[in-house]
């Protein structure tokens, strides 16, 4: 088996080869994680190809710049895209609801109802509405939208 690498010398294509191996085990796994240990492998790779290093600075390196690579991939996320998993509202697109005018299609009796939103309807919570009466969406937990009449305020 002299195709596999000795842990006496690690060269760059074998970071190299990690790295594409887990941009494809980021495309296969849910999130953004993996494409940050892929771009520490890749990162690592380089080095090593313009300065040889022993295995364990090597690894040690690694873990180093895949802590960093997390840190500071999940920080730029979590500002360039609001709705990003790191926001903590992953597949919780009832949020962008929230500030919308909507329509009540069944009255809003006892606390909930049901509007129209789009071509769809949604479960609503809120004071008691007529059917055919606009409110506004000002919270969504889940599937149920949170509303206030357009113009009386929220009790």
């Amino acid at each position: 088996m002299d195709w596999l690498p000795s842990w006496e010398r690690l060269q760059s294509w074998h970071w190299w080869v990690l790295g594409a191996l887990l941009l494809v085990l980021e495309v296969a796994a849910p999130g953004i994680f993996f494409v940050w240990l892929a771009l520490a492998a890749f990162a690592l790779g380089l080095l090593v190809f313009l300065l040889p290093l022993p295995v364990a600075v090597q690894l040690l390196l690694f873990a180093v710049l895949s802590v960093a690579a997390v840190v500071l991939g999940r920080r730029y996320l979590s500002r360039v895209l609001p709705d990003s998993p790191e926001s903590g509202r992953i597949n919780q697109g009832s949020h962008r609801l929230v500030g919308q005018t909507v329509t009540v299609t069944r009255a809003i009796q006892n606390g909930t109802g049901r509007v129209r939103v789009g071509d769809g309807e949604w479960r609503a919570t809120g004071p008691d509405t007529p059917q055919g009466a606009r409110v506004v969406v000002v919270a969504a937990d889940g599937a149920t939208l949170h509303v206030r009449e357009v113009s009386g305020t929220w009790t």
